[in-house]
């Protein structure tokens, strides 16, 4: 991208370089259109809310919500590369799959941290859906109805990754646990169905969930 015109604080080092009119060979429009969006959405919508929320001693549940409709779940489910099979859930600025990058990547977490907390509602979503996107079948990515072993049904399993991205649920971690920290090969939590097999008895203790006040399933 050419030199462009100087963008947001004028402090040094306040800005990524490139917003400060710096020739930058890895930008292009869409980059711009993805800041400039961000930088006004989440200054009109979240700027001033961290000592109210940090005050409440949570964020409340409809900012996930308004995340979701903003089309901010997709990217930051994916990371640099987004699935053509997501782009229906939505994605910000109007940005297409194909055209999604590791540097729209660095300018979304960059926008979104200038908010305070707000980035850090996503840690559930950055760790648990990448091994969906890497690893799950394109039965679960795509809504095929298919059974795999666990998953009491067709319904529960078609369900899932379209809930996470629409915002409907949440991916929630609770790995942490006062003996084995994060170490999950000595976590000693147990998880036991019950007879009828329709739900499971959790026994053990964690600390530092993520997301696990919004975990519903």
């Amino acid at each position: 991208m050419p030199r462009s015109a100087p963008f947001g604080s004028t402090l040094p080092w306040a800005e990524p370089s490139w917003y400060c009119g710096r020739p930058n060979p890895y930008y292009n429009e869409s980059h711009v259109r993805l800041r400039n969006h961000l930088r006004k959405w989440v200054d009109g919508n979240f700027a001033g809310k961290s000592e109210e929320w940090e005050a409440a001693g949570r964020i409340p549940r409809s900012v996930y919500s308004q995340c979701a409709k903003a089309g901010l779940l997709v990217p930051v489910a994916a990371g640099k590369t987004i699935p053509k099979e997501w782009e229906r859930f939505g994605i910000v600025a109007g940005i297409k799959a194909e055209e999604w990058d590791g540097f729209h990547d660095f300018i979304l977490w960059d926008e979104l941290a200038r908010s305070g907390p707000l980035a850090s509602l996503f840690t559930g979503l950055v760790v648990g859906a990448p091994p969906i996107k890497a690893f799950a079948s394109k039965e679960l990515q795509s809504r095929c109805v298919s059974i795999l072993p666990g998953f009491h049904s067709a319904h529960e399993l078609i369900r899932i990754l379209p809930e996470v991205l629409s915002g409907e649920k949440e991916i929630c971690l609770a790995i942490t646990e006062p003996s084995a920290g994060s170490d999950v090969r000595n976590i000693t939590t147990t998880a036991e169905k019950t007879p009828d097999g329709r739900y499971y008895v959790v026994n053990g203790e964690k600390k530092i969930s993520d997301s696990d006040c919004f975990a519903k399933d």
